[in-house]
């Protein structure tokens, strides 16, 4: 019987792992960004090091993380073996739990129509262990508040786990050309019901609480809890639940880019239910 809600492998097995560490730059496996402190070695296994398997097959690099003024800047960059690239993944320390989460990003190279067809731009909350089986089928408690990779019915979409069988737990749509900001908002919250909603928004452009978006700036919206079989996939939070804001930069089945990619995380707030 796995161990419910256990956090251990957030502290024990990295941020405190001196074989992590040592994989840092400077052995330093956070950085601050946004008045938060972000761990930047999640991957990291005592038998891969910063390698991961499906369906990453990439080298999750903490050294190609990048913080400035301007931002926390993720990338996909060659490695020293031409079959594995070097990919970026950063986790928020705190455990945030209900509330509006609102997270801006700039495509550095042009726009986010415009990302590698093999590449992957994700934003989502996630624990490593199961949550109880009273949680329902999204053992991990994820919610995929936002991704950008190509595919048959667009370049980006919100969705909740597990995505099988169908009815898909997902809302496809198309960030248009040329926008190379956007700006996910995600509403995370308890109904009067007590029941788990959340609410999906991506805007063109960059906004913040205290400067929101205006309703042409909209991209697209979705409410899984219009669909009975999704609404049963929103995961609670409890005081014991450990699930943590992810930001990455990844390809998917490690197929090689045409070039490097960069995305900059320029903002991240949260305001509590």
């Amino acid at each position: 019987m796995p161990d419910y809600d256990d956090d251990s492998h957030f502290f024990d097995s990295n941020v405190y792992n001196v074989g992590a560490i040592g994989y840092c730059p400077d052995s330093e496996p956070l950085v601050s960004f946004s008045d938060h402190q972000w761990w930047i070695n999640y991957h990291w296994t005592q038998e891969t090091g910063t390698y991961q398997y499906e369906p990453f097959k990439s080298d999750f690099d903490p050294k190609v993380i990048e913080v400035s003024d301007d931002g926390i800047r993720l990338q996909i960059l060659p490695g020293k073996n031409p079959d594995v690239w070097r990919t970026s993944e950063i986790v928020l320390m705190e455990k945030l739990g209900y509330g509006d989460y609102l997270i801006t990003a700039r495509a550095d190279d042009g726009s986010f129509s415009d990302l590698d067809k093999h590449a992957v731009f994700g934003a989502f909350i996630y624990q490593y262990s199961e949550a109880p089986p009273s949680n329902g089928k999204n053992i991990h408690r994820e919610i995929d508040f936002l991704e950008v990779l190509r595919g048959d019915n667009g370049n980006a979409q919100f969705t909740l786990q597990p995505y099988d069988p169908a009815p898909h737990p997902v809302s496809f749509f198309k960030i248009p050309r040329n926008t190379q900001i956007i700006t996910i908002i995600n509403r995370w919250c308890v109904n009067p019901g007590s029941t788990p909603q959340s609410k999906f928004y991506c805007y063109s452009g960059e906004w913040s609480f205290e400067n929101p978006a205006p309703q042409d700036a909209l991209i697209a919206e979705w409410s899984p809890a219009d669909i009975p079989e999704a609404s049963k996939l929103i995961p609670d939070h409890t005081d014991s639940s450990c699930e943590r804001l992810h930001l990455n930069l990844w390809l998917m089945h490690g197929k090689a880019p045409s070039k490097p990619q960069s995305v900059t995380i320029t903002r991240f707030q949260f305001k509590p239910e």
